[in-house]
């Protein structure tokens, strides 16, 4: 039986609604329509503070007002809710202490001080993994103590990521280049690159069309499907509007 293609668009109301958003989502409905599809929209919220009063209903009004008329969605509701990211914060809880069992993921409870004390001559700063080998019992003393953490991805520090793009083909970026990116915040809200992948998965996209600032942050994206054993989406990066 055929996969039935599912895209979706997920765009955060840090900001109001642009051009490179609507053709984002132009594209993603384009395609899911063309293959007898379903095309989803999903409000990743999950930057709290950069939140902008208004810009989801600009969201809506603008998908409706130029015909973009999605199949799922936060206001007309669907199988996979729910289709914002701030209400779905149990799920990715649960999901991370999964990718912690599996070895994908740690607690880190490296205070802001330190952090900063990882920025070299050039100003550019990297986690060291100076958490990942805390011992169990350490971690859940901290963490029943009350002491603030996040959950970073624990990335290889060898070898090379491959994936294929439909547009730009074989992509290959090596994991010395990454760093172990914070999924769950102290505020335990996911970060974009934890989230987008758990949502992706539960809400069955096949197909992820994004702007091209996402081939190098693909390969973590990639980590986390493999570690959980899921199936990884058709990616298709779209170049800039010029």
């Amino acid at each position: 039986m055929e996969e039935t293609v599912r895209t979706r668009f997920a765009p955060s109301p840090t900001g109001f609604m642009h051009l490179g958003g609507l053709r984002t989502a132009l594209y993603a409905y384009l395609y899911a329509k063309s293959h007898n599809g379903k095309f989803i929209l999903r409000i990743e919220d999950t930057d709290q503070q950069r939140y902008v009063e208004g810009a989801v209903q600009v969201i809506y009004d603008s998908l409706k007002g130029s015909g973009l008329y999605y199949d799922e969605g936060p206001d007309i509701g669907g199988d996979y809710g729910p289709y914002v990211q701030s209400e779905r914060k149990a799920i990715y809880a649960e999901y991370a202490k999964k990718l912690i069992d599996l070895g994908g993921a740690y607690y880190c409870f490296c205070s802001k001080e330190r952090l900063e004390s990882l920025t070299d001559a050039n100003g550019n700063r990297k986690y060291d993994k100076h958490c990942l080998h805390l011992p169990k019992e350490e971690v859940e003393r901290r963490i029943a103590a009350g002491e603030p953490y996040v959950i970073r991805q624990n990335i290889p520090t060898e070898g090379t990521s491959t994936y294929e793009d439909l547009i730009y083909g074989t992509i290959n970026i090596d994991y010395s280049e990454l760093e172990d990116n914070i999924l769950i915040k102290s505020d335990g809200m996911p970060t974009y690159n934890f989230a987008n992948v758990v949502d992706d998965h539960l809400m069955g996209i096949t197909h992820v069309i994004r702007g091209t600032e996402y081939l190098s942050s693909t390969p973590k994206y990639n980590l986390m499907y493999d570690a959980f054993g899921w199936k990884r989406p058709v990616y298709i990066h779209l170049p800039p509007i010029m």
